[in-house]
């Protein structure tokens, strides 16, 4: 009877988690449809991943719609080609296990140049992830019941939206964070050691998450101090020499894979300034504030001190119920300790080492997100647990938890709800609309790109609204003679690119002194270093 009981138990959960998971995507979906632009790291991602050519800017050029989008998208006959993509990135300062994935979805539909192919291969992330820290929350008597409050809060958090939205590694890097957790407490709770099914598996963790981003070996740097100091505590020192060896070898082996992974750790130019910025102690308290303050706003819409305040106020309670003799005590158990202890370190060594960036650089702590939500929720859950109503002795012990979990559902719901109201989801650039809108209705009109001689690579910023247009002139601000391209010089309407430096007003001068046709100029839009104007007779 009772095994028939928790089997049905076991149903109900997992229908609930998929309706969980359905809404979720649901909502990704949904912003995914809002987002209108991209962040220059995006079409980074489409061009080093599916690169034909190879773009080049060079004054007084005229590049066709073709050119620039072939660049962007899998040609046919082209497609499967990861040799070109681990080059691309060894040029880099990123490891290439991401752009092969997305590599795979755009060799799938070549010739496609769309959001949904980097959204898409996201979202698959996001589910893997999902069901990851689902396993990894559900601990202990009743641990459903925190699995499930913690994907809510998770799934709907306005950063991990973000995560998905944003064309980049980092939501796979959330995948294999978790993935090497998950095995963690897998062999723990199954006292699982075999090679097969613990050892084999987490090298080849190692591997991948290693070759999607390198802060992948900084979690798991802190996590495997702490198992390990687990293991020899227990004094288990066969499983502890077959740990290491395990890390070593998906380690040795990514490298062996991927050299050029050390020279982008220790002598790259993000390495270098990783390696400055975690050495000056002066700018520690103002970062740890800085990536405090991106959780708080983006996970739980700044409610942070208040569920801080909660636990301190539950924790005082149960401390004079222990020593009243009614409490059993409120501790971390081993492995929730263990999670503590690797995302304190991921936390500090992140928010010492990489870029500040504004809200997108919660991007860097997104693999710990759920995480951090699991330790303030397991923290509730355990300290109400000390609570008389929650105690053994209680009749409605069980219809207590599960008010407890319909409380907490709610306010994790309405702080969400309030988040995305707010607009806290990026990377949707949706001001761009209104400039697709206007390109679509000009796209027949010539077009010239003014560029910035030291920065010509911005250049390639534009790309995804220069490849709507049928060519594009490509002219350099430094360059002071008049342009004579016949097509430029007969036009009675131009639209004009040029990169926001000292000299912008200068080339529409000479523009117009070149071009006798154009009397009127005017601002049509703005954007990342660039303005664009519509010139006319």
């Amino acid at each position: 009877m009772r095994i028939a009981w928790e089997k049905g138990k076991n149903i109900r959960f997992a229908v609930w988690m998929a309706i969980l998971l359905f809404l979720q995507l649901g909502v990704c979906f949904y912003f995914g449809n809002k987002k209108a632009g991209f962040h220059e790291d995006e079409l980074y991602t489409f061009y080093s991943t599916n690169k034909t050519a190879g773009l080049s800017v060079n004054d007084r050029q005229w590049l066709t719609k073709g050119q620039i989008r072939n660049d962007f998208v899998v040609l046919p006959g082209e497609g499967f080609r990861y040799g070109v993509v681990k080059q691309m990135q060894s040029w880099d300062v990123h490891p290439p296990f991401y752009y092969y994935i997305f590599h795979t979805a755009c060799s799938l539909f070549p010739g496609v140049f769309s959001k949904w192919l980097g959204i898409g291969v996201n979202m698959i992330g996001f589910a893997g992830s999902f069901f990851l820290l689902a396993y990894v929350a559900d601990m202990g008597k009743r641990g459903k019941m925190l699995s499930f409050l913690t994907c809510l809060a998770w799934g709907f958090g306005s950063a991990v939206i973000s995560g998905v939205m944003f064309i980049r590694m980092y939501q796979w890097l959330t995948f294999f964070v978790l993935l090497c957790l998950a095995l963690h407490i897998r062999a723990v709770k199954k006292n699982d050691f075999r090679a097969v099914t613990f050892f084999l598996p987490l090298a080849v963790t190692v591997f991948f998450g290693f070759l999607t981003q390198y802060y992948y070996i900084i979690f798991h740097f802190f996590l495997g101090a702490g198992f390990g100091f687990m293991l020899l505590r227990k004094k288990r020192i066969k499983e502890l020499i077959s740990y290491g060896a395990a890390c070593v070898l998906g380690f040795a082996a990514a490298v062996a894979y991927y050299p050029a992974s050390l020279s982008h750790i220790f002598r790259g130019y993000r390495g270098t300034e990783a390696v400055s910025e975690f050495s000056n102690a002066s700018n520690t308290l103002g970062r740890l504030r800085f990536f405090y303050g991106l959780f708080d706003d983006f996970m739980l819409n700044g409610t942070l001190s208040w569920w801080l305040l909660a636990l301190c106020l539950l924790a005082v309670t149960a401390l004079y119920l222990g020593k009243k003799g009614k409490g059993k005590g409120a501790a971390f158990d081993g492995m929730a300790g263990l999670i503590l202890f690797a995302c304190a370190g991921y936390f500090f060594t992140i928010s010492k080492t990489a870029l500040l960036l504004g809200e997108s650089s919660s991007r860097y702590q997104l693999p710990i997100y759920g995480l951090m939500l699991f330790l303030v929720l397991y923290s509730v859950w355990t300290l109400c647990g000390e609570l008389p109503f929650f105690s053994d002795s209680s009749a409605d012990k069980e219809r207590n938890y599960r008010m407890l979990a319909g409380v907490l559902g709610a306010v994790l719901v309405l702080t969400n709800a309030f988040a995305i109201r707010n607009g806290r989801v990026f990377f949707l650039y949706e001001e761009e609309k209104q400039v697709r809108e206007y390109i679509q209705a000009h796209k027949d009109d010539t077009v010239v790109v003014f560029y910035n001689d030291t920065l010509p690579g911005f250049t390639w910023w534009l790309s995804d609204e220069l490849m709507e247009f049928d060519k594009v002139y490509l002219a350099s601000q430094g360059n002071p003679d008049l342009i004579s391209d016949e097509v430029i010089l007969e036009s009675e309407k131009l639209l004009v690119y040029v990169a926001d430096y000292e000299n912008k007003e200068e080339c529409l001068e000479r523009l117009m002194e070149a071009n006798k046709h154009l009397k009127s100029c005017q601002i049509a839009a703005q954007k990342n270093f660039w303005t664009l104007y519509e010139l006319g007779s």
